[in-house]
C-alpha cells in the first residue's frame, strides 16, 4: 500500500537532491500511451508556508505539457518522480480533474523544503520551495466561528481540527493522564484524570493557550478547568514524540516534558501536583501547575465552564500560583517574580461562543496593557 511514502536517501554525489520518490515505474509497467511525451512540467504549492509540527501537510498541483504547449493528461502518475534536499514524506502522486497532485508532510522541525519533480527522468520541472515555520502564521483569527471539531490519533496524542481549517491542517493536540500514579490517584478514584490541551486555533497568535482540565468526578459541574497563555508567543507549540518522553515547546520556547507512558511532567518549565480529589467539591483546588520560568504566563480558572467566562464561586485566584479560586485572572512575571491580579472582561468578553476570542492578538498590546496595569511589561530573553 502507498499510504504515505518515506522518499529514501539518493546516494549519488552529483546531484543536489538527498531524496526521491522511486516512482512504481521500476516494477510496473507504464501506463502513458506511447505518444505521449512531456515537454513542460509546471508545479504549484498549496501552502507555500506551513508550521512544521510533523502533523501539518500540504498539496502540490502539477501540470504536463507536450511539445505543442497542449495539457496532457494521459500520463500515468506513476511516471512521476519526486526528489526532495530534505527527509519529508509524500502520498503518490494521482490524477485529478486533469491534474497530478501529491500531498507533502514536512517532518517535525523541519528546515525549509526544496523539491523538484520529473518525467520518467527526462524532463524535469524548476526546483520549487516550500518554507517551514515554527512561528505563528498570523495574529489575529478570522472573523468567522468554529462549529465543530474533529480528531485523530497520532501516536501518544489526539490532534484537532476546527472547521474554519482545511482538511490538512491541524490546530493543536492533546493528551491525558489516566493514572494509576502520584498526580492521578485512580485507586482511590477510578474516574479521575488530568487532561492537557494545547490549542493553536487557525495557527494565528491571538488564542495560544493550555488548557488543563482535572476531572475529579463523573459530573461535569464539577471538572476544575484552567486557562494558561505564554508569553512572549514566539511560536506556536511544537509536540515531539521521544522514546520515552512528550517534548512540548511553549510559545516562549520553553519546554513541558512529559512521561510518555503517564503523562506526568518530568522535566521543565513546570512542576504539578496531585489532582484534588477532597470530598467537598467547593473546596477543591484546580491544577496544582507551578510555573518556574522566564516569560509570562496568565491563568484563569473556572469550575464546570470555561475559565475565561467567568465563575460559579467567588473566591479569588490566589496570587502565588493560580491553583486556588477563580475570580479573577493571575499573571505572573517568570522573569521578576511578579504578580498581578485583573478582571476577566480585560482580557475576553462573556460571550459563550467558539472560540473565545483573546483580545490582545500582538504582544505589542499586551504588553502596552501590562506596562499600564501591572507595572512591568514582557520580558526579552
Amino acid at each position: 500500500m502507498r499510504y504515505f511514502l518515506l522518499l529514501t536517501l539518493l546516494a549519488c554525489s552529483q546531484t543536489s537532491w538527498k531524496y526521491k520518490y522511486n516512482s512504481s515505474k521500476k516494477y510496473l509497467a507504464s501506463l502513458t500511451r506511447e505518444d505521449s511525451v512531456v515537454k513542460k512540467i509546471e508545479v504549484q504549492v498549496k501552502d507555500p508556508v506551513i508550521f512544521a509540527s510533523g502533523m501539518d501537510s500540504t498539496f502540490i498541483t502539477v501540470k504536463l505539457y507536450d511539445d505543442k504547449g497542449e495539457l496532457l493528461t494521459d500520463v500515468d502518475p506513476y511516471d512521476l518522480t519526486l526528489s526532495s534536499n530534505v527527509d519529508i514524506e509524500a502520498k503518490p502522486f494521482s490524477l485529478r480533474q486533469g491534474v497530478y497532485k501529491a500531498e507533502i508532510l514536512p517532518r517535525v522541525k523541519s528546515p525549509s523544503i526544496t523539491m523538484q519533480v520529473d518525467w520518467q527522468e527526462k524532463t524535469a520541472s524548476t526546483a520549487f520551495s516550500i518554507k517551514t515555520t515554527k512561528e505563528p502564521l498570523k495574529d489575529k483569527l478570522l472573523p468567522i466561528g468554529h462549529d465543530f471539531w474533529e480528531t485523530k490519533s497520532l501516536g501518544e496524542v489526539s490532534v484537532s481540527r476546527g472547521s474554519a481549517s482545511s482538511t490538512n491542517t491541524f490546530e493543536g493536540f492533546s493528551f491525558e493522564n489516566l493514572g494509576d500514579n502520584k498526580i492521578v490517584k485512580t485507586a482511590k478514584n477510578p474516574v479521575a484524570a488530568r487532561h492537557f490541551n494545547f490549542d493553536y486555533v487557525e495557527h494565528a497568535r491571538q488564542n495560544l493557550s493550555l488548557r488543563v482540565d482535572d476531572i475529579p468526578s463523573s459530573t461535569n459541574s464539577h471538572g476544575m478547568h484552567s486557562h494558561f497563555m505564554f508569553f512572549p508567543r514566539k511560536q506556536i507549540f511544537l509536540l515531539e514524540q521521544l522514546a520515552g518522553t512528550l517534548e512540548v515547546t511553549l510559545p516562549t520556547g520553553e519546554k513541558m516534558v512529559f512521561s510518555k507512558d503517564s503523562k506526568e511532567i518530568v522535566d521543565g518549565v513546570f512542576t504539578e501536583g496531585p489532582l484534588d480529589l477532597s470530598k467537598d467539591k467547593s473546596k477543591r483546588n484546580y491544577a496544582d501547575l507551578r510555573y518556574n520560568g522566564k516569560g509570562i504566563i496568565l491563568r484563569a480558572n473556572a469550575r464546570g465552564q470555561s475559565p475565561e467566562l467567568g465563575q460559579f464561586e467567588r473566591d479569588k485566584i490566589d496570587s502565588e500560583f493560580g491553583s486556588k479560586g477563580s475570580v479573577d485572572v493571575l499573571i505572573i512575571n517568570g522573569t521578576t517574580g511578579q504578580r498581578c491580579v485583573r478582571p476577566k472582561t480585560d482580557f475576553w468578553e462573556p460571550l459563550d461562543v467558539t472560540p473565545i476570542e483573546f483580545k490582545f492578538a500582538t504582544d505589542k498590546e499586551f504588553d502596552e496593557y501590562l506596562k499600564q496595569n501591572c507595572g512591568f511589561g514582557i520580558p526579552v530573553f
